[in-house]
């Protein structure tokens, strides 16, 4: 399917891939995918996450056209849907310390989030940049090439001193690799940490002055909810009271309970 692309440009190269932007002659623009893999974990991730996108049909992730691995080079090819829009994390202004188009933004991501959690995956790496707002404002969750499928046998050695995961976003229990604790309540960890940065307009583990990194600080359990720009909300705080515990069993129970706490000040 490549050999019928055209206009083909690379967009990232990462520790595993480069990413290409293309154009094909009945799916438009698409994004190609090219890596090595170098284990069997590495492999096993990739076969999950193609398998799930499969699965998925919604505009709350891209579409996949194709997956191929070539096994005698150990090289793998995806091409999936390219999303017209920006990140998360370039689109901070729009949210103008603002409550409400951010409960709102949650609600549409736990709407999205919930087709995984429904087939008990985790997406386990949730931050600004993995969401793609499109032109109309609307969520697009990309890169499951580390969730966690529940289901099935994990892949991340016990003995590892931290589970996969982008630390600043993380967990408690992702950042001590406590992988018996990770379950939905570890997206929603994310998605508060999120939700706290877009209002604050900082990492709400990252205080001025702290002596702690914000790891450390995630692990203390030290955020703020304002900052010398922006004033204590009642909603936010609210939020962060509910959702940012070091232990998952003091996090909502299911996404149900998450929504309608949020449905209260929308």
């Amino acid at each position: 399917m490549i050999a019928e692309c055209t206009s083909i440009k690379e967009l990232a190269q990462g520790g595993q891939k480069k990413v290409y932007l293309a154009d094909h002659h009945k799916f438009g623009k698409v994004v190609i995918k090219k890596g090595l893999i170098k284990s069997f974990t590495s492999l096993e991730r990739i076969k999950r996450e193609v398998k799930l996108l499969d699965e998925l049909d919604s505009e709350y992730y891209p579409k996949q056209y194709h997956f191929n691995i070539d096994f005698k080079t150990n090289e793998f090819e995806i091409v999936e849907e390219y999303i017209d829009g920006s990140i998360l994390r370039d689109n901070f202004g729009f949210f103008n310390n603002d409550p409400t188009k951010i409960f709102s933004l949650l609600d549409s991501l736990i709407d999205g989030l919930s087709l995984i959690w429904e087939k008990n995956v985790v997406h386990r790496d949730l931050k600004p940049e993995n969401i793609i707002l499109r032109p109309n404002m609307k969520p697009c969750i990309i890169d499951l090439g580390i969730a966690r499928f529940l289901d099935l046998e994990a892949l991340t050695k016990t003995i590892a001193p931290i589970g996969p995961c982008t630390p600043i976003y993380a967990s408690s229990e992702q950042l001590t690799n406590n992988k018996n604790s990770i379950d939905v309540r570890t997206d929603f960890f994310a998605l508060a940490v999120i939700a706290l940065e877009l209002y604050l307009g900082q990492h709400p583990y990252n205080e001025s002055g702290s002596k702690y990194s914000i790891v450390e600080n995630i692990l203390r359990n030290n955020y703020i909810v304002e900052n010398s720009n922006v004033k204590q909300s009642e909603q936010m705080s609210e939020l962060a009271s509910k959702v940012l515990h070091t232990q998952p069993y003091m996090r909502f129970r299911n996404y149900s309970l998450f929504k309608e706490f949020l449905k209260k000040y929308l």
